[in-house]
C-alpha cells in the first residue's frame, strides 16, 4: 500500500519534510520495536503528526490490523474499544500517555504502549527501505470503529479489497488523485474519510500530503499557501466558515457584489477563476477540487464555490462502504447531490432506503454476527440512510430511516426535513428536531450576527412569532412543532459534523 520510493515529499509538516525514502526507513525501524503477529489488533490514539502515519504503516509492514481511534475521545471510550478489540500494542503520544494508561487499566488488557513521540525523533544511518509484503485483499486491512451518532460503536472490519476499490474509484475511474496531487491533511485520521482521502489514497498513488499542525485557521491557511495544496477534504462545517469569510468582503463591496453576479450569470469556471484570483491565491492558487463529506453540504454553501470557480465534489457513503457509495465527478456537479454510484458498486432503493453491494462493502462488525446480519443481507447493504435516484442517476438523501418519528396517530415525520426548512430563516444558526413527551420538538441556536433584527436581542419571542408561527402555518398539522428551546451551545455533533439526535433532549431546558 506504500510503493513509492525515492526523494520526493511524502509528508510535509510544518517546515518539515519527508521523503518517501525517509518514510520506508522510519516504518522499518519502527515495525522492529514490537512484536506482532498477523492478524493481531494494533491501536493508534494520536492527533495528526508523521508519528501517526509511521505507526499506522508499521501495524501493516507486520500484517497487523490497525485501530485509529479519535485522541478526543474520552478515557472511558477509549476503554470500550480497547476492551472489545484487544489490542496487542498500542500506539499514542506523549500527550495521550496517561489516558491511554487509565483506558488500557479499566479495560483490563495488558498491551505494549509506544509513545509515536520516539518514532518522530528515529534517524536512520544508512537507507533501509522496508521491502512490504501485502496481506491477501480479503484480510482485514483496517478496523474501524462507528463514531457513534445511535450509540455504543462497533468495530467495522474493513478488508484490503474494500480500500483499494475506493482507491480506483477516484484515481483509475475519475481522476480526482494523482501521482502529482498535493492533499492537505486536516480531520482527523481516525475517521475513514480523511484516512482514505488524506493519506492512504495519495501516499498509495505517491503524492505529496501536508498535515495542518492544527484546526487554527492560520495554520491552515499556511499549510494550503506553503503546499500549494491541490486536493482539500473537508467537512461541510468547514467549507461553510470558508465560504463565511469569502462572502463576508464580496458582500462588503458593491463591485466583488456585482462581479459575484455576473459570474452566476455567466457559469465559467475559467471565467470565475480569472476574476476571483485573489480568492485562489489566498487558498494557495493550486486547489483543483474541495472534496466534501461526513454529512450534508448545505447547497448554497456549494453553489458560492461553484460561482467563485472552485470544483465542489460532494460524496456519499458510510464507515461499511471504506467509505465511498456515490461521488460527484469534475464536470457533472449538481448542487444538493453526493453525485452518481462509484464504479463497481450497484445501489437500489428499497422501500425508501438506500441499499449497497461491490467489493466495497465491509467483511462485516467485529465480533458482532447478529449486527452484522442485521445490515448485510444477501450481500446488500442495508444503509439506514433514505433518499431517491433523479432521471439523471442522481442521488438525493433525504434523512434516515432509524430518526424517521412515529407518531401516536401513526403518520411518519421526517426530522431532517422540517430542519431544512426551519434554517431558511434567517434567525436560525441550526437547530435539531426530536420527538419527547409524545410532541415534536426542536432546538434551536439562533444566528446573533443577522442584520435583519435592526440590533433588537433574538429572544423567545421572536423566534416564536418570526420562526415557529411562520412554520407551524405552512405545513401538515401533525408536524407543527409543539415545543422550542434556545441555545447558545452548539448542537451535539460527531467530529465530521453528523448531528447526535439522541442527545438533543439534554439540550431542551426551560428558560
Amino acid at each position: 500500500m506504500l510503493q513509492t520510493t525515492g526523494s520526493k515529499t511524502a509528508i510535509a509538516y510544518g517546515d518539515q519534510k519527508i521523503s518517501y525514502n525517509e518514510l520506508h526507513n522510519s516504518i522499518a525501524a519502527a515495525s522492529r520495536s514490537f512484536t506482532l503477529n498477523p492478524g493481531d489488533h494494533a491501536v493508534v490514539c494520536s492527533e495528526n503528526r508523521p508519528g501517526w502515519i509511521v505507526a499506522y504503516y508499521s501495524i501493516w509492514a507486520k500484517k497487523g490490523v490497525p485501530i485509529p481511534v479519535d485522541f478526543m475521545a474520552s478515557v472511558s471510550e477509549i476503554a470500550f474499544i480497547l476492551k472489545d478489540s484487544s489490542p496487542s500494542v498500542v500506539f499514542c503520544s506523549e500527550d495521550k500517555k496517561s489516558a491511554i494508561a487509565e483506558a488500557v487499566s479499566l479495560a483490563e488488557i495488558d498491551p505494549v504502549i509506544l509513545i509515536i513521540n520516539d518514532i518522530e525523533n528515529f534517524q536512520p544511518a544508512e537507507p533501509e527501505v522496508s521491502n512490504e509484503t501485502l496481506a491477501g485483499e480479503e484480510d482485514t486491512a483496517v478496523l474501524i470503529y462507528t463514531s457513534g451518532t445511535t450509540g455504543s460503536p462497533k468495530g467495522v472490519m474493513l478488508s484490503f479489497l474494500n480500500l483499494i476499490t475506493n482507491i480506483k474509484a477516484v484515481s483509475a475511474y475519475i481522476p480526482i488523485y494523482r501521482p502529482d496531487s498535493r492533499v492537505m491533511v486536516l480531520l482527523p485520521l481516525h475517521h475513514v474519510f480523511p484516512l482514505m482521502g488524506t493519506m492512504i489514497i495519495p501516499l498509495y498513488l505517491g503524492g505529496t500530503i501536508a498535515i495542518s499542525p492544527s484546526m487554527a485557521s492560520e495554520d491552515i491557511m499556511a499549510t494550503l499557501r506553503n503546499n500549494a495544496i491541490t486536493i482539500i477534504i473537508g467537512v461541510p462545517r468547514l467549507y461553510a466558515a470558508i465560504r463565511k469569510g469569502i462572502m463576508d468582503k464580496v458582500n462588503r463591496s458593491a463591485v466583488a457584489r456585482l462581479l459575484y453576479a455576473l459570474a452566476a450569470r455567466i457559469s465559467s469556471q475559467a471565467f470565475s477563476r480569472k476574476i476571483f484570483k485573489t480568492v485562489h491565491s489566498k487558498l494557495g492558487g493550486s486547489v483543483e477540487f474541495l472534496v466534501s463529506g461526513g454529512a450534508a453540504l448545505d447547497p448554497e454553501v456549494g453553489r458560492d464555490f461553484q460561482v467563485l470557480g472552485f470544483e465542489v465534489l460532494e460524496g456519499y457513503g458510510m464507515t461499511e462502504a471504506a467509505p465511498m457509495i456515490t461521488f460527484t465527478q469534475p464536470g457533472r456537479v449538481k448542487i444538493g447531490s453526493p453525485g452518481e454510484v462509484m464504479r463497481e458498486t450497484k445501489v437500489r432503493i428499497a422501500d425508501g432506503e438506500i441499499l449497497a453491494s461491490g467489493p466495497n462493502i465491509m467483511k462485516g462488525y467485529y465480533n458482532r454476527p447478529e449486527e452484522t446480519a442485521e445490515v448485510l443481507q444477501e450481500n446488500w447493504l442495508y444503509t439506514g440512510d433514505l433518499g431517491y435516484f433523479d432521471k439523471d442517476g442522481f442521488l438525493f438523501i433525504t434523512g434516515r430511516k432509524k430518526e424517521i418519528i412515529i407518531l401516536s396517530n401513526g403518520k411518519n415525520v421526517n426530522p431532517s426535513e422540517l430542519e431544512v426548512k426551519l434554517l431558511e430563516s434567517p434567525l436560525v444558526k441550526d437547530c435539531g428536531v426530536f420527538f419527547k413527551d409524545d410532541m415534536l420538538q426542536v432546538v434551536i441556536v439562533p444566528e446573533h450576527s443577522n442584520p435583519d433584527t435592526s440590533g433588537q436581542t433574538i429572544d423567545e419571542a421572536m423566534i416564536r412569532n418570526r420562526v415557529i408561527e411562520p412554520f407551524n402555518n405552512s405545513v401538515s398539522p401533525y408536524k407543527k412543532i409543539m415545543r422550542f428551546y434556545l441555545t447558545s451551545e452548539e448542537l451535539p455533533r460527531t467530529r465530521l459534523g453528523k448531528l447526535q439526535r439522541f442527545r438533543l433532549s439534554d439540550l431542551a431546558i426551560d428558560h
